[in-house]
């Protein structure tokens, strides 16, 4: 097992940190790394990574100033959709930001650890009740709290959030039982009318049962419609998530300023293949989108 480098404060946990994930494809560790660098651009904070054995290893040799911990994900949470339900076991820091791997980061988060004075684990999101009835990932989220017997149900992106290490591990079990158990087998069907099984299903009826918190707003991610007016030289929020195509002129800004990064840094260059690859299935996600809509599917 790949081993964290030593931190301050506690020898095995630092009290506060960021933490990414990258498991499965070379390309994901390679975001991450972006990632890491735009991150470090706007915190003092240690930022760490959760991977797999193989890609723990690599980021240790190649990306070893990049990262100021490197841990394994347990294998029990190493298939499906469940490898972010793994992190709170594997984070070398007692409270935790987590970014996903193909974000960028605009401006300041730190501020987002003061969730965690009032809350074992704070998503971005909201808290819906069955007054509510939103659409998530193509479900009902009405029909989902009918289906699994929820007052609420907390509609999240897991691209950012925050958790204190002891008691998140117990819920993320949760959310892995709950999964497993629960969504996979109860929901399969739905893949077959567009929707999208993902890891936030679980997350959000696990939520609702527990009360889980949430971040502050205004939301700190920019949400699919906000793209197209993107100013990297004056952001109006402090997180990008790749879960939409950006503009070309935005992708272009982007790949070049994690250029100019990794040349700071004295990083190896990671190229854009990964990261063009994700915009084409981004693309491809959104034109199935669209058709779903206008059938009445989604």
């Amino acid at each position: 097992m790949v081993k964290a480098k030593p931190m301050p404060g506690d020898a095995t946990l630092a009290p506060r940190g960021y933490l990414t994930l990258a498991t499965g494809r070379r390309g994901y560790l390679e975001m991450a790394v972006d990632m890491a660098l735009s991150l470090r651009e706007h915190t003092e904070l240690p930022v760490g990574l959760a991977a797999d054995g193989t890609l723990a290893r690599l980021a240790s040799e190649r990306f070893g100033s990049v990262f100021d911990a490197v841990r394994v994900i347990d294998d029990r949470f190493l298939q499906g959709r469940i490898r972010k339900y793994g992190v709170a076991e594997a984070s070398p820091f007692e409270e935790v930001v987590f970014v996903d791997a193909d974000c960028i980061v605009l401006g300041p988060l730190d501020h987002l650890f003061a969730s965690l004075g009032e809350h074992d684990v704070a998503m971005l999101g909201e808290q819906l009740t069955r007054e509510d009835d939103e659409n998530h990932h193509g479900f009902s989220t009405r029909r989902l709290m009918e289906r699994f017997e929820l007052e609420r149900y907390l509609k999240t992106n897991s691209g950012l959030f925050g958790f204190r290490r002891a008691p998140a591990r117990e819920i993320m079990d949760a959310w892995r039982s709950c999964y497993l158990d629960e969504v996979r087998p109860g929901l399969k069907g739905s893949i077959l009318l567009g929707r999208w099984m993902g890891d936030e299903i679980a997350i959000g009826i696990v939520g609702g049962r527990l009360g889980l918190g949430t971040l502050p707003a205004p939301h700190a991610m920019f949400w699919p419609q906000e793209f197209d007016s993107i100013d990297l030289d004056a952001p109006a929020k402090p997180l990008l998530h790749m879960i939409w195509p950006p503009p070309p002129d935005l992708l272009a800004r982007l790949l070049s300023d994690m250029h100019r990064r990794r040349v700071q840094a004295g990083v190896p260059p990671g190229g854009t293949e990964h990261w063009q690859a994700e915009v084409g299935k981004l693309t491809r996600m959104r034109w199935r989108r669209r058709v779903l809509e206008r059938i009445g599917w989604w």
